[in-house]
């Protein structure tokens, strides 16, 4: 399987990428935090989701990415906060730094994630929350992109943990009052927009997959478009809470 070179990603990322707030308002909308807690965005990228948190809270965060080509973007569009290059699986920080961790859309990339679940263990405070954004096996299934590129889900359903895999994996952690909450985005039309995004490869699976995969999907998606199929999507998401 193809390995993904995020720093020459991070050059064409922001083109087709954007923060998602829906999925930032899930987030926020399950936390309450005093105005001095500290917050910890791992696996930041170039900022996008960490720039709407810091928007809707107003809360001092530090975000960290292994790639300095993604940190330097995010360093860029927001400056008010503080990056670091780092790997997840060995967090720079003293133990019980944070009161609050989130991770969206990460847990897939991750070379060890059960180590990186216990990393922000322990810089967490006690009873601090941790709020994993990720996709079922199922949800992965039910991607648009699962259906022009068939090969993208069996590849990301080997790369995602499985939900009753991960509460397992926060378990062994030491966290407790873990729960998975199921949620389904807005539905979209896509169009444009999206042959754009897979242009660019602006999803990290199609990256994994061959060039004969990869030019057939997106022949099939400029030949729906053509003919004028609404290409409705509604995104499923699962929010992964856990205490420690």
């Amino acid at each position: 399987m193809k390995n993904i070179d995020y720093d020459a990603v991070s050059k064409v990322y922001d083109k087709v990428r954007t923060g998602d707030s829906e999925m930032v308002g899930q987030i926020t909308r399950g936390i309450s935090l005093s105005s001095s807690s500290l917050v910890l965005d791992v696996g930041c990228g170039t900022a996008n989701n960490t720039l709407l948190f810091s928007e809707a809270t107003g809360l001092p965060i530090v975000g960290i990415d292994f790639s300095l080509g993604m940190l330097s973007k995010a360093i860029e569009k927001v400056p008010s906060v503080g990056f670091l290059q780092a790997p997840a699986e060995e967090l720079p920080f003293h133990d019980d730094c944070f009161e609050f961790a989130y991770m969206t859309e990460v847990l897939h990339l991750l070379s060890d994630f059960e180590k990186v679940i216990f990393e922000i263990y322990r810089v967490l405070q006690k009873r601090g929350q941790l709020c994993i954004v990720t996709q079922s096996h199922d949800q992965i299934a039910n991607r648009m992109t699962s259906r022009f590129f068939p090969a993208t889900r069996y590849i990301d359903q080997s790369r995602y943990p499985s939900i009753p895999s991960l509460e397992t994996s926060l378990t062994n952690a030491g966290f407790t009052t873990i729960e998975s909450r199921i949620y389904r985005f807005a539905p979209v039309r896509l169009g444009q927009d999206f042959l754009e995004t897979v242009e660019r490869r602006g999803f990290s699976m199609l990256h994994k997959i061959g060039e004969e995969a990869y030019y057939s999907g997106l022949e099939r998606i400029k030949a729906a478009i053509s003919n004028g199929e609404q290409l409705d999507y509604s995104a499923g998401y699962t929010f992964v809470w856990a205490t420690k």
